[in-house]
């Protein structure tokens, strides 16, 4: 993912930075030694970073935020202090209703604009770190994710944000904050992941999608054409996106698939049928049946026997560790 509003840098541009060759960055895989890390998608074949990112990196300077494009396919660990929580239910009820927060911020924090969405009330339903949270200790730093439902008049809508925690004074404080926009942008792949599951076609559909050469035909459905080309890969707008995803696809030649509408919350549990359910259950015996059989068995091997990656196989097997008691 791309977000909104950032300059992008390719592979030369980024060995130019560093002051080698494209060949040294490229043949020593000198962007595993540096902290700021490709936001193109893992397994792509055109690499490209922030050059935000880049740039601190060269001068060791901290490196700032970005949203992550999958937050579910983030290593992530479960913050479980209650002060923590608590600063970030606060700030952020504040953030996105302007109701004001009474929590802490650091002199200079950097905050994304929020965006006028005339939410009137926030839930908080997931918080994780990238590591596990530090001591309270002065100067540390965790940088958080969040996954939350904002609520307005029109419904409940899904947001993920990127915080950055420090404490000091003696009391965590929140350093920077970015949240996902709607000009944030995607490549075909990972658009696929933001049409919501219950309504997400295969993916060698949704790759036909793409490819479709009469898009004015009622008889074919396809996306829109790509709202810009970055490094000679297409990107796609997550409103271009949405927007195709709630109001155009049925109105091509695509039977409607049933599913709720976009910004509508369960109000009842999925029956534990339900395809997905299967297949989170099918996932999570997998894991037990490896983790029986080697206790030490690693996320790298868990995600290539699920066909998921390392960092989702890391994800599950927590999981199954935490329902077992192991």
């Amino acid at each position: 993912m791309i977000p909104a509003n950032r300059t992008t840098a390719d592979t030369a541009r980024a060995a130019s930075l560093l002051g080698v060759s494209t060949g040294t960055f490229t043949n020593t895989r000198r962007w595993e030694k540096i902290r700021a890390q490709p936001i193109s998608r893992p397994g792509a074949k055109t690499r490209f970073w922030d050059e935000e990112q880049l740039l601190a990196a060269v001068e060791e300077r901290e490196i700032p935020l970005i949203t992550p494009a999958n937050p579910d396919e983030v290593y992530n660990l479960a913050v479980e202090g209650e002060s923590v929580l608590e600063l970030l239910r606060d700030f952020l009820t504040g953030y996105f209703t302007g109701a004001g927060s009474s929590a802490p911020v650091a002199d200079g924090a950097r905050i994304a604009p929020a965006a006028d969405s005339g939410f009137d009330r926030v839930e908080v339903f997931s918080v994780f770190a990238a590591e596990e949270v530090p001591e309270a200790a002065e100067d540390a730093v965790v940088d958080v994710n969040v996954k939350l439902v904002a609520y307005n008049e029109k419904g409940a809508w899904p947001v993920n944000a990127q915080l950055r925690l420090e404490f000091t004074g003696g009391r965590w404080v929140v350093a920077a904050l970015e949240r996902e926009d709607e000009d944030d942008l995607f490549d075909l792949e990972e658009a696929y992941l933001l049409v919501p599951e219950d309504r997400r076609p295969t993916i060698s559909t949704w790759r036909t999608y793409a490819t479709s050469t009469n898009r004015k035909s009622a008889k074919l459905t396809s996306i829109p054409e790509a709202d810009t080309v970055v490094h000679g890969v297409k990107h796609w707008k997550r409103s271009t996106i949405r927007n195709w995803d709630q109001n155009e696809r049925f109105l091509q030649g695509e039977a409607k698939a049933g599913g709720r509408p976009v910004g509508v919350v369960e109000s009842t549990p999925r029956p534990r049928t339900a395809p997905r359910h299967v297949l989170a259950a099918e996932r999570r015996a997998k894991v037990q049946q490896m983790l029986d059989e080697d206790p030490t068995v690693s996320p790298a091997a868990i995600g290539e026997a699920l066909g998921v990656s390392a960092e989702r196989g890391r994800q599950l097997l927590n999981e199954v560790k935490a329902g077992s008691g192991k």
